[in-house]
C-alpha cells in the first residue's frame, strides 16, 4: 500500500504531513446540526449576504492558514553558500560527496559519479571530467535555480523542472534545460558538443541562441556560440555543409557555395536548420533571402509570419512561423 492509498480510502500509510493537517482541522469538523438559534426575524436574505460572505472569507483565510503551518512548519534558514549537491560513485572513488558553491567536483579515469540536482533531477558525471558549483547571479544565470559549470569532460543530465531552472555553463555557453535529458561534452579546447535525447535545450551567449530539441546536436566554440543545429539523423554530408557554412560566417569568408549545398534539402523536418540561420543576424540578407525562400517551399509561412518582418528579424513573425514547425514547442 502506498500514500495514495490514505488519500482514497484510509488504507494506506499515512502522510506525516497528511496527518498534521487533519488533525489541525479535526476541531473545526462541522458537527453535522445546524444551529438552533433561530434568525433575526427582521434580516433580510439581502441583509443577510454580506454575512455570508464574510463569513465564507474568513473560513477560507483560516484554512489557509492552518495548511501553511501545517505543511511548511518553520521556515529554513537560508544556507549561506547555496544548494548542497550530493554525489556518489558509480566506479572509482570520490573524495568528497557533497558539493556546494565555489567548490569542484573531479573524476579521474577510473571514476564515473552521480549527481542529485535537488528534487529536479540529477546528472552523470563521466570520467576525466570537473565540474564546478555555481551560485546563480544576474551576471552569469539569473533566473537559475541551479547553476553548475562543466569545465571539461562529459555528462548526461537527466532533469524534470519548469524551464530554465536548471542551467550548465561551459566555456562556450550557457545550456538551458527546457525539461530534458541531454548530454554534453567540454572538449580540451574548449569546444561544446551538446545532443539532446528527450526535451529541449536553448544554448545561449551574447551572440547567439538556439533552440535544440530532441534528436538534434549544436556544437560550440568559446567566443563565438552555438552553430546551427542540424538532426542527428540528416545526411553528414549536408550536416557538414552546415558546419562549414557557420565556420564561414564566423570567419567573415564567402558563403555561397556552402550556403547552396544547404539549401539543396528537400526534407521538411530541415526547418529546424533552416529557420535557425533565417533567424541569425550574422548572415548576409541576401543568403537570409534564399534561405527564407527555400524555408517556405518546404514549410509555408502562417500570415502571422510575413517574408519581410522575417527578414527584419521580427521576433513576433519569426515565433509565429517556428510555432507551425513540428520541432517546435
Amino acid at each position: 500500500m502506498t500514500d495514495d492509498d490514505y488519500l482514497w480510502d484510509r488504507s494506506g500509510e499515512p502522510d506525516r504531513t497528511v496527518s498534521a493537517l487533519e488533525s489541525e482541522l479535526a476541531r473545526h469538523r462541522w458537527s453535522g446540526r445546524l444551529p438552533q438559534a433561530p434568525l433575526p426575524v427582521r434580516a433580510s436574505r439581502r441583509a443577510w449576504r454580506p454575512l455570508s460572505l464574510a463569513a465564507g472569507l474568513a473560513a477560507v483565510a483560516l484554512g489557509a492558514w492552518l495548511l501553511r503551518d501545517a505543511l511548511s512548519g518553520p521556515a529554513p534558514a537560508p544556507l549561506a553558500d547555496g544548494p548542497v549537491y550530493r554525489a556518489e560513485a558509480l566506479s572509482g572513488a570520490l573524495t568528497a560527496s557533497e558539493f556546494r558553491a565555489g567548490e569542484r567536483l573531479v573524476t579521474d579515469a577510473d571514476t564515473r559519479a552521480r549527481v542529485e540536482i535537488g528534487d529536479v533531477g540529477s546528472l552523470i558525471l563521466e570520467p576525466d571530467s570537473a565540474l564546478r558549483v555555481e551560485r546563480p547571479s544576474p551576471a552569469l544565470a539569473a533566473d537559475a535555480g541551479h547553476l553548475l559549470w562543466l569545465e571539461h569532460g562529459a555528462l548526461t543530465a537527466s532533469i524534470f523542472a519548469a524551464p530554465r531552472l536548471f542551467q550548465l555553463g561551459t566555456p562556450s555557453g550557457l545550456a538551458v534545460d527546457l525539461g530534458c535529458v541531454y548530454s554534453a561534452r567540454v572538449e580540451d579546447d574548449g569546444v561544446t558538443l551538446l545532443s539532446v535525447i528527450t526535451g529541449q535545450v536553448a544554448f545561449e551567449t551574447p551572440e547567439r541562441r538556439v533552440t535544440v530539441p530532441h534528436g538534434a546536436s549544436t556544437r560550440a566554440v568559446p567566443g563565438r556560440g552555438p552553430d546551427t543545429p542540424t538532426w542527428d539523423g540528416a545526411p553528414i554530408d549536408w550536416r557538414q555543409a552546415v558546419a562549414h557554412l557557420d565556420e564561414a560566417v564566423a570567419d567573415g569568408a564567402p558563403v555561397d557555395t556552402p550556403l547552396a549545398a544547404v539549401l539543396s534539402t528537400d526534407r521538411a523536418a530541415d526547418s529546424l536548420t533552416l529557420w535557425h540561420l533565417l533567424a541569425w543576424s550574422a548572415l548576409p540578407r541576401p543568403a537570409r533571402e534564399a534561405v527564407a525562400d527555400r524555408l517556405a517551399a518546404l514549410a509555408p509561412a502562417p500570415a502571422a509570419a510575413p517574408r519581410g518582418a522575417c527578414l527584419e528579424l521580427d521576433t513576433a513573425a519569426l515565433d509565429a512561423w517556428r510555432a507551425t514547425l513540428g520541432w517546435s514547442w
